[in-house]
């Protein structure tokens, strides 16, 4: 069942000019209930270049923790530089808040930009093509730290 609220629905119609719902799914960690997700493309299968994610938080999370597990994540994909570290720790500062039970992260990728939303306000933007494609593989990339959630929200 889709929590796409009609204002959530509305930010991914302006960027994505079809959505279809590629798959959901739910993130917990050992007995912690984390959130729950929702993949959207612009056509049933699934378009790497237009997607928008959307994470309804199940728990409290505060932002410091969501920077340095986004960081930690990253950098288990791919060595980088302390100076892409801190730019994308000063980044991940403009895209991330303190969350809530049952509010909304939505990360939209289109082409070479993204563009973050908490609760309906749009929170920031990102060129940079690199950042980008690390961030959203963070739960699309094959060896994601949890390959059946992945599985799941690409719909396979």
């Amino acid at each position: 069942m889709s929590f796409l609220d009609p204002q959530s629905e509305l930010i991914i119609s302006k960027y994505l000019s079809k959505k279809y719902l590629i798959g959901s799914a739910n993130y917990s960690f050992l007995f912690w209930n984390i959130y729950d997700a929702e993949l959207y493309s612009t056509s049933n299968k699934f378009n790497a270049d237009e997607l928008a994610l959307i994470l309804k938080y199940n728990r409290v999370i505060d932002k410091e923790t969501l920077v340095k597990e986004t960081i930690t994540d990253i950098k288990e994909q791919k060595t980088i530089t302390k100076q892409q570290e801190e730019n994308w720790k000063n980044l991940l500062d403009s895209i991330y808040v303190d969350t809530k039970t049952n509010e909304k992260f939505i990360a939209i990728k289109i082409n070479n930009k993204s563009i973050f939303y908490y609760n309906d306000k749009k929170l920031h933007e990102s060129f940079d093509q690199e950042f980008n494609q690390l961030f959203f593989n963070i739960w699309l990339r094959s060896n994601s730290k949890n390959p059946n959630f992945t599985k799941t929200l690409l719909g396979q």
